[in-house]
């Protein structure tokens, strides 16, 4: 009976996350294995025996260190569940609902036949053996079939915890979450049920908070953009540094890996030999050592100064999206140098010009975007350095990055890839995603042309695509001619003449007008909205009003959607997307109560677009208007 209990179970499992349950499989496969990890690993030891309850239910008794624990009523099993499920109360059809150990699965059951198909479950058993004998004993295959419940057991796939937890709690259900901890799981699991429990929780406090402070937090996006369109003006993009340079040269690019260490001075015989590109976070280590960069790449909005605080490092040229942190393009007296990313008023200012403005590929690493560039700028031999997408010995980066000297880190749970001179490399989630994305450009690039691309990081992952070698031997293979890459960038020209850049300075102006645009349609916005209101909560409920009213709502919105400025008010306005998101997820009783509930959102979500545009208005007024239109000195 136990045999095919588990066989159900296991193919119930299969319907849903077919990879998870190969990994139970192979878990329970393993039980000489299962009890090494438990010696090795200090894994609690445990024994689960299974009983029959006064009720007539199996409840499940666990031993460890001569303590004896019932999961479960002895003598009245069904009834404590049926008090759990009361003092649940009913959940909202989308409510994300987390279960802290699992027993003998009658929570889970009851909770699966007792809500809508739509109520996300997060099961987490902090003991693999319960979790195995759960499955051997307890027939849920119909419940585990009726929707996806995501299990996560310690011992084999609790790093999934947070990406589980990421996907299922979003902004606009975060008021409906229930979080459960199973009755005296406490005794044994206490510990390894609070710690994710205490990260569930500040996770909900960030979502809290974000929600709250919405307004500020998101717009420190659309005040590095406005901040950075005075450079935009100088007219440096990719482009330009594209004409500026030979490619036929080989490039390096250096990232901030902990393997930097091993050959850093060797780049001090590849510098006027080849165009060496490093990230932001490498520059402290690379100019300490002596050696200037031709230029360093930076994506991130919230960049620390610190980490590029050293003297010299201000006279490096900048490559970045127009999104970067500004302070730190602002500190720059070298040449700043920049690509597209997706925003539309640095675009309409090249678009106006007639000339296209180029981004830049990615993965959310400063790395993936400089590779992309040496390959877009045409360089056909392109050295890896630093680029270890691991935890070379044990750190996370070089030393003299965010401190002299990085610690050791524990890497025990972390993934295992295929090492460049190791068998095996720790690695982190993200870190494979980046590894994955190299090995999928690089695959894509050598489709089109011949491109030779050496992976100099001597320790690190492997990258499939690239050929193996010291960075000595890679600089005295290809670093053969000398040129001063530095001097052509110093004499590159700008993008625009004086007439396109003052052409781009007179449309920067007009903004903060186009801001006082939307903050006009929001009003008319939430005047149609209360009209909505009005109607729908009237006794003979209009329609032919209330479609007058909903095109004038289009109207109104649309009007704001095609204002230019409409994209920064968007990225400013999370709890606005709370509010339109979250409609989604109410059902009235009857087509004039959801009316009402939309015209409310609508109304609030008016007032949210009117703040916003405001307080983008003051902004653009601060950082644009005072453009000069001549271009000064100190722009050359």
């Amino acid at each position: 009976m136990s045999k095919k209990i588990w066989e159900k179970n296991i193919k119930a499992l299969e319907k849903w996350y077919p990879l998870f349950a190969k990994l139970v499989q192979d878990k329970k496969n393993s039980r000489i294995e299962l009890e090494n990890d438990r010696v090795q690993n200090n894994i609690e030891e445990v024994e689960v025996m299974t009983e029959l309850s006064w009720d007539g239910e199996t409840i499940f008794r666990i031993e460890k260190e001569g303590r004896k624990l019932y999961l479960g009523g002895k003598r009245n099993a069904k009834e404590p569940v049926q008090i759990w499920l009361e003092l649940l109360g009913k959940l909202n059809k989308y409510a994300p609902v987390f279960l802290f150990g699992l027993g003998n699965g009658a929570y889970l059951k009851a909770l699966v036949k007792n809500t809508d198909k739509e109520v996300n479950i997060v099961a987490y058993e902090p003991s693999v053996h319960i979790f195995l004998s759960m499955l051997e004993k307890i027939d849920l295959s119909e419940e585990i079939e009726d929707r996806p419940v995501a299990f996560i057991v310690e011992g084999i796939n609790e790093s999934e915890f947070v990406p589980v937890m990421n996907k299922v709690v979003a902004v606009e259900c975060m008021n409906f979450l229930r979080e459960k901890i199973h009755p005296n799981y406490r005794v044994f699991y206490g510990e390894k049920i609070l710690k994710y429990v205490k990260i569930l929780q500040r996770f909900m406090e960030n979502i809290r908070v974000n929600y709250n402070t919405g307004v500020l937090f998101a717009g420190d996006l659309a005040k590095n953009v406005l901040h950075n369109m005075k450079y935009i003006c100088d007219g440096y993009s990719t482009k330009k540094l594209f004409e500026s340079i030979p490619h036929d040269k080989p490039a390096i690019l250096v990232a901030a890996g902990p393997s930097l260490n091993k050959n850093i001075m060797d780049l001090k015989r590849a510098k006027n030999k080849a165009f060496i590109l490093a990230v932001d976070t490498a520059i402290k280590p690379l100019v300490k050592a002596g050696i200037i960069p031709d230029a360093f790449i930076t994506i991130d909005p919230h960049k620390p100064l610190d980490l590029i605080e050293i003297d010299g490092a201000e006279e490096i040229p900048v490559i970045a999206p127009t999104s970067s942190h500004y302070t730190l393009i602002e500190r720059q007296k070298g040449k700043k140098i920049f690509f597209f990313d997706g925003y539309l008023i640095p675009f309409r200012i090249y678009q106006k010009n007639g000339k296209a403005f180029y981004n830049v590929s990615g993965s959310g690493s400063v790395a993936c975007y400089g590779f992309s560039l040496l390959f877009k700028m045409g360089f056909n031999t392109i050295i890896l350095v630093g680029q270890d997408l691991a935890y070379s010995n044990n750190r996370s980066h070089a030393d003299g990055t965010f401190s002299e000297k990085m610690k050791e880190e524990n890497t025990e749970n972390m993934i295992m890839v295929k090492g460049n001179y190791e068998e095996k490399v720790p690695t982190l989630l993200n870190l494979r995603m980046y590894l994955e994305w190299f090995e999928k450009y690089i695959e894509g690039m050598k489709k089109l042309e011949k491109f030779h691309i050496i992976n100099a990081t001597e320790g690190g992952a492997y990258i499939e695509g690239t050929e193996l070698m010291t960075l000595k031997d890679a600089i005295e293979e290809t670093c053969v001619e000398e040129f001063s890459f530095e001097t052509c960038i110093a004499e590159m020209e700008s993008e625009f003449t004086e007439d396109e850049r003052r052409k781009a300075v007179e449309y920067l102006h007009m903004i903060p007008e186009k801001y006082n645009e939307i903050i006009k349609n929001a009003k008319l916005l939430k005047k149609a909205y209360q009209s909505l209101e009005k109607n729908s909560k009237s006794a003979n409920l209009n329609k032919e009003n209330n479609l007058k009213i909903l095109k004038r709502i289009k109207k109104y919105t649309k009007k704001c959607h095609e204002n230019d400025g409409f994209q920064l008010v968007e990225m400013t306005m999370p709890s606005a997307e709370y509010i339109i998101r979250s409609e989604y997820y109410y059902e009235g009783e009857n087509a004039a109560e959801e009316m009402q509930e939309a015209a409310r959102k609508g109304i609030k979500y008016s007032e949210l677009l009117q703040m916003c545009a405001e307080l983008l208005k003051e902004m653009a007024e601060e950082t644009l208007l005072p453009i000069p239109l001549e271009k000064s000195e100190s722009n050359s």
